[in-house]
């Protein structure tokens, strides 16, 4: 073939250009003055509660019980080996940390300044801020990330009942403990990581679930040798072991009380149901916090029977779309597992608690909700103007919840206008119109307690001595006749009626609230 005719080589086309890989996620700069920030939207909203006294469970626990007043180092040590409830008859608890703590502020005083017991929770609740600033750092959230997480927990309004009611401060207390302790794991520092960990343990049996968060949280655990995490997990084990075992030690009874948490007697499924239903309530108090309450007792809740409720089917959605989000994306597969894992042992869904539903039982798992928030809400670029218009919502509502427990009169007021169909919110009416001498008044608080709760033992009780004390003697041998029928060992309530029986007199005191 001749030159001319040879067929010439048809040029290369040239490679198409690689894809250019994604670019990286921007890297978020640290918030500047990050720690003076959280401490102001802590502080600011919450301290009216140097202003509050002892109301509800504060006085029952600390006022009123002589455990909590020791004058020896003897009467120090028996913290140790008693429970956490003085009343017999109420669900036994082991928290001897929270109750040494509480036993040294009434000893330097604080039973006549209350304001010593509230800044030892604020300090303790900007400690837990502070520290899930710090935890979240070094677990390698991204800095804008980690400050609106610490952020929002710091402000969010249904924390009130842990930092500002006295006893509230278990929850505060052991949340500080676990998550130095988490701190101090991270670090491979084991032992004191685990003396840390039972120090919340012993402060609220529910901080175990803490022990949880290196399972679900991968970073909580990175760079540790094998060795030192199998010896942890042993030694936290251990630790929860032997707080069963005390709690078991100290029990005289593990009776639930049926006012305080009524989903202790139904079935299993249909608890569950309730449970899941309470969740949402959770999450929508959380959220939106309009209406905030001390009381979720019989019959505030109704209990979900079977599936044709339709909050059956809201628990079970919320529960499914939980479920869904933590498997099918991996940025919030963490918060869902941490709000999970913390709400595991109080969610009444592996077995049934004290109470069926209590806002103080929200404050550790919403780590995980106020984390899934700021996820999100760091990639906005506005997120500075969002924060702030949540600060202002929700500032001003933790300060106007603070205000409800400045005194019993507030404070059982409110509680009876947020919980109108609770036996106990009306009962605690009852009492304090007796308290402020207005026996007619109690009367009828007590009627509308006992027309929820037919088996107010207690209600019946302070109902007969209301009479007592206006010289309706038939009528108040009747009431505690009543109150012996659903609690035959209520001593006052024997010891009046054979007064009364006998023909003396008889004139209650009236219990100071």
């Amino acid at each position: 073939m001749s030159r001319k005719h040879r067929p010439r080589p048809h040029p290369k086309s040239p490679a198409a250009p690689a894809a250019a890989p994604a670019p990286p996620p921007p890297l978020q700069e640290p918030v500047r003055h990050a720690p003076l920030w959280l401490a102001a939207a802590f502080l600011l909203p919450n301290l009216g509660a140097l202003a509050c006294t002892f109301v509800y469970d504060d006085r029952v626990i600390i006022v009123e019980n002589d455990a909590l007043h020791p004058r020896t180092l003897e009467q120090f040590g028996r913290l140790w080996v008693t429970s956490y409830w003085p009343d017999p008859r109420g669900q036994e608890l082991y928290r001897p940390v929270s109750k040494t703590l509480w036993a040294t502020l009434w000893a330097v005083g604080g039973g006549n300044h209350p304001w010593m017991y509230h800044l030892v929770g604020l300090a303790l609740g900007l400690a837990v801020v502070l520290l899930l600033h710090r935890f979240l750092l070094a677990v390698d959230s991204p800095p804008r990330t980690a400050f609106i997480a610490a952020c929002l927990f710091a402000l969010l309004p249904i924390h009130t009942e842990a930092t500002t009611s006295v006893v509230g401060s278990a929850e505060t207390l052991a949340a500080a403990f676990a998550l130095c302790a988490l701190l101090l794991y991270r670090r491979g520092r084991i032992l004191p990581a685990l003396a840390l960990f039972a120090l919340a343990v012993f402060s609220k049996e529910s901080s175990a679930a803490f022990a949880a968060i290196p399972l679900v949280l991968p970073g909580a655990r990175r760079d540790l040798p094998r060795r030192s995490s199998l010896f942890a997990g042993l030694g936290a084990g251990l630790v929860i072991a032997a707080a069963a075992l005390a709690h078991r030690l100290v029990s005289r009874s593990d009776r639930i009380p049926a006012i305080d948490n009524p989903a202790s007697l139904i079935s299993s499924a249909q608890r569950i149901l309730t449970a899941l239903w309470v969740q949402c309530l959770y999450l929508s108090k959380t959220i939106v916090p309009a209406t905030l309450s001390a009381d979720y007792s019989y019959k505030q809740i109704p209990l979900v029977m079977n599936l044709d409720d339709w909050r059956a089917w809201a628990g079970l959605v919320l529960a499914g779309g939980a479920a869904v989000l933590a498997l099918a994306s991996r940025r919030f597969r963490a918060p869902v597992l941490i709000y999970a894992a913390l709400f595991a042992v109080t969610a009444n869904v592996l077995f049934p608690i004290g109470t069926i539903m209590g806002e103080r039982l929200a404050y550790a798992p919403s780590i995980g909700l106020t984390l899934l928030a700021a996820i999100l809400l760091a990639e906005n670029k506005h997120w500075k103007i969002v924060l702030a218009a949540l600060a202002l919502l929700y500032g001003a509502r933790t300060v106007a919840r603070n205000l409800d427990w400045r005194n019993p009169e507030v404070f059982y007021t409110r509680l009876a206008e947020t919980s109108p169909a609770s036996a106990k919110a009306q009962y605690s009416i009852g009492a304090l119109r007796a308290s402020l001498g207005d026996d007619v008044a109690a009367i009828a608080a007590y009627d509308r307690a006992i027309a929820v709760f037919p088996a107010y033992a207690e209600a019946f009780r302070n109902r007969g001595n209301a009479l007592a004390r206006l010289g309706r003697n038939a009528d108040a041998m009747e009431s505690y006749r009543q109150c012996l029928r659903f609690d035959p060992t209520d001593y006052a309530a024997i010891t009046n009626l054979m007064q009364l029986q006998s023909g003396k007199s008889v004139y209650p005191p009236r219990k100071p609230l």
